[in-house]
């Protein structure tokens, strides 16, 4: 399943490939300085994008999942730019805050609510997976942490 976004992106090549910059991540570039999504060679490396809830009041389930597809639409766009796509990904890694006064689901719950919406975006055979317990995220708020790798070779990618 494809999912639109209207966000810009900017490449910059390099010597192995090439970096993609959302325009929504700009300032975030800018103050922390890594890359949001790298290819390199039949590769593609994205960063954590993070799930959160900038409110103090506890977030919802069905906000929470809204976010979460926000989070995996953003990996998309990412992989899209770097002529790959959501079933090229063989690695995810996801970070949890477990336990955040900003979501009112238990530790149950949230790994429902995650594995219902990657679900949408990643249908069997899925990728590889691990999920790991952290104490926080940047930005404040941030529920869960979602990096991805992905195996592209750009001899079969002629039509991305």
């Amino acid at each position: 399943m494809e999912h639109q976004t209207n966000n810009a992106v900017h490449d910059h090549v390099t010597s192995t490939g090439k970096v993609v910059v959302p325009a929504v991540l700009k300032d975030d570039v800018e103050q922390f300085h890594y890359a949001p999504a790298r290819r390199a060679g039949d590769f593609v490396f994205l960063s954590g994008v993070v799930a959160s809830n900038g409110l103090s009041a506890p977030m919802d389930a069905e906000g929470f999942r809204h976010e979460l597809r926000r989070a995996f639409i953003l990996m998309e766009q990412l992989l899209h730019a770097c002529q790959a796509r959501m079933d090229d990904v063989v690695e995810l890694q996801m970070f949890h805050v477990f336990g955040s006064d900003r979501l009112i689901l238990d530790k149950a719950g949230q790994l429902a609510a995650i594995a219902a919406v990657r679900d949408e975006f990643f249908p069997a055979p899925y990728p590889a997976c691990v999920e790991l317990a952290v104490a926080d995220l940047n930005p404040e708020g941030g529920l869960v942490e979602i990096k991805a790798t992905a195996f592209a070779p750009l001899s079969l990618r002629a039509g991305i």
